[in-house]
């Protein structure tokens, strides 16, 4: 079984196959306008290797206000803003958040990671890659070490689960945190 396996039937399991399905629809509309899109947070964590429940869906693209613009016309009878955030959409069927997020940007301010390009326009969901998982998700824990402790739990299990290098090629601002928390799995072996 491949970890897309693992993914997907996790979702068919749980019942959380709606996120997947919203995921995809932003990605046709998307393709539709020759906007591409790579896929993160908890999508792209099971996507690699990590088998857990996500409840929305994290997209990264190039412009987030044209991405908006277009998605929310194209799929209008489907989704709609969210009043109080102006990067964030909701599935009217399934009650999904789907979040835009900014490429070559941080979310928040004293975060060092920026969001990855992406390249290519499909209809298929396109994923960040393990390394730039990893960087993002260590980078938002420790801006959040509370609020985001997901993110390190994550990384944790991704290490573990894919029996990841010491050597990755994870990003400079955070390969120190991501060395940190391989010694200490190693240690506590």
């Amino acid at each position: 079984m491949t970890v897309s396996d693992e993914a997907y039937y996790l979702r068919e399991a749980t019942g959380t196959n709606a996120v997947a399905e919203a995921a995809r629809a932003v990605a046709e509309a998307l393709a539709r306008f020759d906007i591409p899109h790579l896929i993160a947070g908890g999508l792209a964590v099971q996507e690699h290797g990590y088998p857990r429940v996500t409840t929305d869906v994290d997209i990264i693209v190039p412009d987030v206000l044209e991405a908006r613009e277009y998605v929310t016309a194209d799929l209008s009878g489907h989704l709609t803003q969210v009043p109080t955030f102006q990067d964030r959409l909701k599935d009217k069927r399934s009650g999904v958040i789907i979040d835009l997020l900014p490429a070559d940007r941080v979310l928040k301010v004293g975060c060092k990671v920026p969001f990855p390009t992406p390249k290519i326009a499909s209809d298929s969901l396109q994923f960040i890659t393990l390394e730039e998982l990893i960087s993002l998700k260590l980078d938002s824990w420790v801006n959040s070490p509370v609020r985001r402790l997901r993110d390190k739990g994550d990384v944790v299990e991704l290490i573990i689960r894919r029996k990841l290098p010491r050597d990755m090629a994870i990003q400079a601002a955070v390969r120190n945190l991501y060395l940190e928390t391989w010694d200490a799995l190693k240690a506590e072996k």
